[in-house]
């Protein structure tokens, strides 16, 4: 019979903070360094956190 088990992928959060760095510039032209933090969701369970097995 079906169960609902939480995502092993994500251990059941749903997926994952991710931290991109990039080099932007700024207002006056110049060079600086960024940081962009966003969630992504999980690949295997698409966002759910949880996974039908059986």
């Amino acid at each position: 019979m079906p169960e609902v088990q939480a995502c092993s992928g994500c251990g059941g959060s749903g997926g994952t903070q991710k931290t991109e760095a990039t080099v932007e510039r700024d207002e006056e032209g110049s060079m600086v360094p960024k940081i962009h933090v966003y969630w992504s969701p999980c690949g295997r369970c698409h966002g759910s956190g949880t996974v039908i097995v059986g």
